[in-house]
């Protein structure tokens, strides 16, 4: 535990890249809530974890924390989208054995990366209803089990899909800019799950929308 004075940006001790051509920060996660944070004033020294990373986006001008010690998000090794409906930008996030497999070529040559946690942004021009958005995307195979879940103090829905891998998923409108985010926990039947599932729920818990 040491004392930081925010802005706290050191992209190189978190291990950090920015996704999608984004200008994000990244950060240290504080001791105190990320609403009470985010109210402090710049010179407010606050006691920080560096067991904790605080992704930021700049752009679409939200935020959530995630375990640095267990975890990493790489711009190099995010998984590829294809299709109308591909997201407008994708945040993965992989353990960090997971990481070093995927950029040593274990996954080359066709080879399905492993299942993950996945935060992406989608267009949304038709404006549709959050259900109709997923029923109608190419993205989510098989929804189903809607119901109503809270995030960033918003109302969304979270459902189930299937495909290559089971997922279960949280969606809900951007107020900054009307995108829709889809955070995302992919399954399959390894003991990655539970190691996932501790990262998804951290970033559905702490996840928020900042100002510029």
């Amino acid at each position: 535990m040491k004392v930081v004075y925010k802005p706290v940006l050191n992209s190189i001790m978190m291990g950090l890249i920015i996704v999608g051509g984004i200008s994000d920060k990244p950060g240290l996660a504080s001791s105190v809530t990320l609403e009470e944070a985010a109210k402090l004033e710049v010179s407010t020294p606050t006691i920080v974890s560096q067991s904790q990373g605080v992704y930021r986006s700049d752009r679409f001008l939200f935020r959530f924390t995630y375990s640095s010690k267990d975890f990493v998000i790489d711009n190099d090794i995010s998984t590829p989208s294809n299709g109308i409906d591909a997201p407008f930008a994708t945040i993965d996030v992989w353990t960090k054995q997971h990481a070093q497999k995927i950029r040593a070529g274990a996954y080359e040559g066709g080879t399905e990366y492993p299942a993950n946690v996945s935060i992406r942004v989608y267009n949304n021009p038709k404006k549709l209803p959050l259900q109709q958005w997923v029923k109608q995307s190419n993205q989510f195979t098989m929804s189903r089990d809607f119901k109503i879940a809270r995030i960033a103090g918003k109302t969304g829905i979270k459902f189930q899909s299937s495909g290559l891998y089971e997922n279960e998923s949280v969606v809900f409108i951007n107020p900054k800019d009307a995108r829709i985010i889809v955070v995302s926990l992919s399954k399959n039947s390894t003991n990655d799950d539970a190691v996932y599932r501790r990262a998804y729920q951290q970033i559905v818990n702490s996840f928020i929308f900042v100002n510029r």
